[in-house]
């Protein structure tokens, strides 16, 4: 009975954290919709004099009212337009709600490619990087640690907005990988990250409580553990003092 414990227990603490995995979706969400409505404001006054942008404005929010009414033929339908014909910004945000659409529809690899789109047609870095780094999410189930790592350092450098959450992503994907040394190094430093908002904080102690009860002993706290002596001869090893 003790094994059957331990199996639900151990079930348990997977569901934990794959749940705390996937929490910071809506804080992603929220934040790009934050960025997104700056970044229209942003396009709308930048080309506020020309007859195109105002276009492109008014075209911009009929398709967002209609994603938020759930009319979704009439969102995709406005968002793919601007996407193929509107001024880069709008084309960049189009591509950013398309992507956001076929998450929301379950199709990982085509809200993927939106957003990679939507990095390359977009006009300023905020939007390049939110692009990319809601890329590398869609697809974070079919992309190894070194994908990832690959497609999310360049956002970590020097004061890119998103690199704490792209250095979460990296370190999930490396505890994901069970690359315990990486997941734990990354998730040490989050923890302390003066630019790290809260909540990745957070998560990212409760990752470090569950390296520390799941991870393999030869993973656990590298260097003073490698460093004890080996018992000598005479050590009793466990069973024996009882006759085992």
């Amino acid at each position: 009975m003790v094994d059957v414990f331990d199996e639900v227990e151990e079930e348990l603490r997977k569901e934990r954290y794959q749940a705390l995995l996937r929490e910071w979706g809506p804080w992603v969400g929220g934040a790009a919709a934050a960025i997104v409505i700056s970044v229209a404001g942003y396009q709308f006054w930048e080309w506020r004099s020309g007859a195109s942008a105002s276009a492109a404005s008014d075209q911009y929010m009929d398709a967002a009212a209609a994603l938020e009414e759930g009319d979704l033929q009439r969102a995709e339908s406005g968002f793919a337009a601007l996407a193929e014909s509107g001024p880069r910004g709008y084309a960049a945000l189009a591509l950013l709600r398309q992507g956001e659409i076929a998450l929301q529809q379950g199709e990982a690899d085509e809200a993927g490619r939106l957003f990679e789109l939507a990095a390359e047609r977009a006009p300023e870095p905020t939007t390049r990087q939110l692009a990319q780094y809601k890329a590398a999410l869609a697809r974070y189930d079919s992309l190894s640690y070194d994908d990832l790592t690959i497609r999310l350092t360049p956002l970590t450098e020097g004061e890119a907005p998103f690199g704490p959450l792209a250095r979460e992503l990296m370190a999930a994907a490396a505890l994901r990988d069970e690359r315990w040394d990486e997941a734990r190094r990354a998730y040490d430093l989050l923890a302390i990250a003066l630019n790290a908002p809260p909540g990745v904080s957070r998560r990212a102690a409760e990752a470090l409580v569950f390296i520390r009860q799941n991870a393999p002993a030869s993973a656990q706290d590298a260097g003073p553990q490698a460093e004890e002596p080996a018992p000598s001869d005479d050590a009793v090893i466990p069973g024996e003092e009882n006759g085992q």
